[in-house]
């Protein structure tokens, strides 16, 4: 993205009526892709008052985490609309937390992966050199590419296994897709500018509409509280550890950090693409800001939150990357977490609207990646970083029974594309760049 191309910059406030409907967009965007708490109540048997207290506290934190990412005060925060999201990265785990202790061990477990991603924000300043063009590329790009199993599912209407595919679901997936899609292209001014919000209403109006027994999951809507404050099931100092869960929540503490990692790195190029390489201050404010939120979410009783990659291409699409509407889309979720009535509808969002808009957003995540890679000349060393870091790292995706055979210790870092490209890209460019430290350091000897 060229700079002259970004409608909103940085430090830039939309006038009044855009700040208000583009912050509205991407908070859309964080309530529809919300879902996962919703989907946690039922995989252990919560009835629908505790789901739509689960999502509402969920939301609290999700908002709170998006007003303290745009902000950056003294080192914490990385002043880039990157909004915190309820993403699938300590679903698993977490669910396993909760059947091991309940809450109070999901709790405490969730506050220890978050104190971990803080630990590690100070050292990513000196990282500075294991990433160059090219793996940062790869980075990006698999940051959208590491979703697309969560997306798919949602696409054809089946976030659980169990369900089977619809028609219904697939033609309101395909149409919400290619309306937001030929807004973004052909559409003038706000039709443009709203494209996901747009698309997203008609869509789910759509679905309703093809779908007729889907209305009576609205029923019993009127009969929930216009506004309440979330209440847990659960003495709030009470907090447990498991030592047998401590590795695999450090494992993916260290993922989910590199996946905020390379969110980051994403919405810094679209926010400043005049840059030529990584400013690794704002990252490290970043994953402070991601960590504390990590840790809330378990203090509260939530599901762990960390930043969104869904919507940093939103803001690509749009070109609108002002952090102000990441904070006001926060302070729009935050309030949302105290209308029941809005968590119920997260609880049954029709799934095809939620891949449709995902689908739009992701691509130009990964069409970001691209263009960071291909930014450099590419010799024959960059070329087999960027081919093998690529190819292993989608096998995860498309063939993961196989990594199955792995040691327990190298299975998670295979566990997604995400995490194996990262750490593939960053070995392979060191590997194959031997023979150059060792010319500096021979240099070096001889004079």
């Amino acid at each position: 993205m060229e700079k002259n191309e970004i409608l909103y910059s940085q430090n830039q406030v939309p006038p009044i009526g855009k700040l208000i409907f583009l912050s509205l967009q991407q908070a859309v965007l964080i309530l529809t892709t919300s879902i996962l708490p919703a989907i946690f109540i039922k995989e252990i048997s919560g009835d629908i008052g505790l789901s739509i207290s689960f999502v509402s506290v969920t939301l609290i934190v999700s908002g709170i985490g998006s007003i303290l990412q745009g902000f950056k005060i003294r080192g914490f925060g990385s002043g880039y609309l990157c909004p915190n999201v309820c993403g699938p990265s300590y679903f698993s785990l977490s669910l396993q937390a909760f059947w091991m202790g309940g809450f109070p061990l999901m709790r405490g477990m969730v506050i220890f992966a978050g104190i971990i991603e803080m630990a590690l924000a100070p050292m990513v300043k000196y990282l500075r050199n294991l990433f160059p063009p090219v793996v940062v590329g790869v980075v990006v790009a698999n940051v959208g590419i590491s979703i697309i199993p969560l997306i798919f599912a949602n696409f054809c209407g089946s976030p659980y296994s169990s369900d089977i595919m619809l028609w219904q679901d697939v033609t309101t997936a395909i149409f919400t897709l290619m309306l937001i899609t030929s807004l973004n292209i052909w559409g003038k001014g706000n039709f443009k500018l709203f494209c996901l919000l747009i698309g997203i209403t008609v869509g789910w109006l759509l679905y309703l509409l093809i779908i007729p027994s889907e209305n009576l999951n609205y029923v019993g809507l009127p009969g929930i509280p216009l506004l309440a404050i979330p209440k847990m099931p659960f003495n709030f100092f009470e907090l447990h550890f498991s030592w047998g869960l401590m590795f695999p929540f450090l494992i993916i503490s260290l993922c989910g950090s590199l996946k905020t990692f390379g969110n980051l790195v994403a919405a810094q190029k679209i926010t400043t693409p005049e840059l030529t390489e990584i400013d690794m201050k704002p990252i490290a404010g970043g994953l402070w800001a991601d960590g504390f939120t990590t840790s809330l979410s378990g203090l509260m009783g939530a599901m762990a939150v960390d930043t969104s990659s869904g919507n940093v291409g939103l803001a690509a699409a749009t070109k609108a990357v002002s952090r102000w509407i990441g904070i006001v889309a926060g302070v729009m979720v935050l309030v949302a977490g105290f209308f029941p009535r809005i968590s119920l509808l997260i609880s049954i969002i029709p799934p095809p609207v939620v891949g449709a808009a995902l689908t739009f957003a992701i691509v130009f995540m990964v069409i970001t990646g691209f263009q960071e890679i291909f930014s450099v000349k590419l010799d024959q060393k960059k070329i087999a970083v960027v081919g093998l870091s690529m190819i292993f790292s989608l096998c995860t995706q498309f063939v993961p029974e196989l990594f199955a055979y792995l040691p327990k210790s190298l299975q998670i870092i295979f566990s997604n594309s995400l995490t194996s490209s990262t750490v593939l890209a960053i070995l392979l460019y060191q590997f194959f760049h031997l023979d150059n430290a060792y010319a500096l350091i021979s240099k070096k000897v001889r004079l």
